[in-house]
């Protein structure tokens, strides 16, 4: 059930008193826009988890916010702000995947392929781990603030391995028009990465590194708990190059419902 307000949220829980309240704050698999807009399918983990008769959520996800942003400045006093207005069982995050492989950063941790370099020599792995410790510090930063509201506890997952592609986000299904040319390969040719084999094994092992800092955090914290849906997705289940399509994202959904309830 969707939320969209405070005041909005404490009238479904009196309607619903056995409902588990959740705060959602992420990215685009929080927010992906439905391919007709308002008239398409589920487009993201948020939308099918609305279907949940005992889920009332109040969304807080944007698109493209990176998990350092969403963790510092005024997108945390936000986030404080929400928690203090109602006592939420959940807090649901989905944050990290643009900290590395958004068009921001991914470019920041290629090394230009040379002849005798194999795929790994293609990855900074200096950079890489400066970018990692930032995600780690923000979960764990989100975890100590969570400490502060003794009964949320936090859900957040780990994000499946995306094939490379030139898909970027298209508006409406139909239309052949899209938005860019995706956000990891266009980077990795211009680092002339050109073999495929290649270019997967370099982005499964960056959203690889990702997973095990969050499973990392799971064990460090009680009050957190990461769904691992990593491995869920096969090549059928992708909308564009970052985003599983409606069927993807409700394969996920399930698994972070299952955890949830």
């Amino acid at each position: 059930m969707k939320a969209e307000s405070i005041k909005e949220l404490k009238y479904y829980k009196n309607k619903n008193s056995k409902a588990l309240t959740i705060l959602a704050e992420g990215d685009s698999w929080f927010d992906y826009p439905r391919n007709m807009f308002f008239l398409g399918p589920d487009a993201n983990i948020i939308d099918h988890l609305y279907d949940k008769k005992d889920l009332i959520i109040y969304n807080m996800a944007s698109n493209g916010d990176e998990a350092v942003e969403m963790l510092s400045g005024e997108n945390k006093f936000k986030l404080i702000k929400a928690l203090e207005s109602y006592k939420f069982d959940i807090l649901l995050f989905s944050g990290g995947g643009n900290d590395i492989v958004g068009g921001y950063d991914f470019n920041f941790i290629l090394n230009e392929k040379k002849d005798s370099m194999k795929w790994k020599d293609c990855i900074n792995l200096e950079r890489l781990e400066i970018k990692i410790d930032q995600i780690k510090s923000s979960y764990k930063f989100l975890c100590e603030i969570a400490k502060d509201y003794p009964n949320i506890k936090i859900v957040s997952h780990t994000y499946d391995l995306c094939p490379p592609s030139k898909t970027g986000f298209k508006p409406i299904k139909f239309l052949p028009t899209t938005f860019g040319d995706g956000w990891l390969k266009v980077y990795l040719t211009e680092k002339k990465i050109y073999n495929y084999d290649d270019q997967k094994n370099i982005i499964d092992y960056i959203l690889k590194a990702l997973r095990e800092i969050l499973i990392e955090i799971d064990k460090k914290y009680d009050n957190f708990t990461v769904v691992d849906t990593q491995g869920t997705l096969g090549d059928k289940h992708w909308r564009d190059e970052l985003h599983p399509n409606s069927v993807g994202f409700e394969l996920i959904s399930q698994k972070i419902y299952k955890a949830l309830v």
